[in-house]
């Protein structure tokens, strides 16, 4: 089996801040550099260290959301869509390219902000060899500094899976099962036209730099307030007018991320 994978979910998200241009397609998704499929003979003596640091997020300005979170992320980052050939929602966590404004110096997330499930996630993550059918495996990112022989935390006990390796494959899996509902909600806003593009100039405090915010789009509430009472329903009962109007509020957090972006400095 080879030691390429990649998430049939969730992607890198597209950069939208400073300027910079949408991120290419790269060969695996946000924050992995080496995902294994996890196998007992492989990974008979590996484990995983304690959690200590979110270092691996600390260069991500935007990192994945999904639907689920909406209303926990929506108080601390401003929650856009990116993707050229499909959107996804984001929370916004940085507003230059590289720099997450929410992983502190000793490798914390800043305290009590919300930790998107995305990064709570790594190193593990599900991929699907055959994209005709539904069986995934589970892989951990060989690149990780938790992967390691000294992790007490081990893969595989006698041959079987560890407990360790059974939490995070339910963690994945539920993670997946958001993700879809995300993707299909996200459609659905589409396909009602109310996704629209969005850009301006964010001036930080003091008036020592402004910021260039570029290739996302945001619900359009204009757009939303015209929507016929059936549409308006139909958003209700899938779970898309709730997400709507978190992804709305949600912008107004824009200026405290300024002033985390000034604080921080470049």
């Amino acid at each position: 089996m080879t030691d390429a994978a990649t998430d049939a979910v969730t992607d890198a998200p597209a950069a939208v801040a400073n300027g910079a241009q949408a991120q290419p397609s790269r060969p695996n998704p946000l924050f992995y550099t080496n995902p294994q499929v996890l196998e007992a003979t492989r990974h008979a003596n590996l484990g995983l260290k304690p959690h200590s640091s979110f270092a691996f997020a600390a260069e991500a300005n935007a990192i994945p959301l999904n639907m689920s979170e909406f209303a926990q992320a929506g108080v601390w980052y401003p929650i856009v869509f990116t993707g050229r050939e499909q959107l996804a929602p984001v929370a916004v966590v940085g507003l230059r390219t590289g720099q997450n404004l929410f992983v502190e110096p000793s490798g914390d997330w800043r305290a009590p902000a919300y930790i998107p499930a995305y990064a709570r996630r790594y190193p593990f993550i599900l991929t699907r060899p055959d994209l005709s059918k539904d069986q995934v495996l589970l892989c951990v990112d060989g690149g990780s500094d938790r992967v390691s022989e000294e992790g007490e935390n081990k893969f595989f006990a006698d041959g079987k899976a560890s407990e360790t390796t059974s939490s995070a494959m339910e963690y994945c899996l539920n993670f997946q099962r958001q993700a879809l509902a995300t993707e299909a909600v996200t459609k659905l806003l589409a396909e009602h036209d109310l996704l629209v593009d969005r850009q301006g100039t964010l001036e930080l405090p003091g008036g020592t730099e402004k910021l260039r915010l570029t290739d996302f789009k945001v619900v359009d509430e204009e757009k939303l307030n015209k929507l016929s009472d059936a549409a308006v329903l139909e958003l209700r009962k899938r779970g898309a007018l709730a997400v709507a109007y978190c992804q709305m509020m949600s912008m107004n957090n824009w200026q405290a991320l300024g002033h985390l972006a000034a604080q921080r400095g470049k």
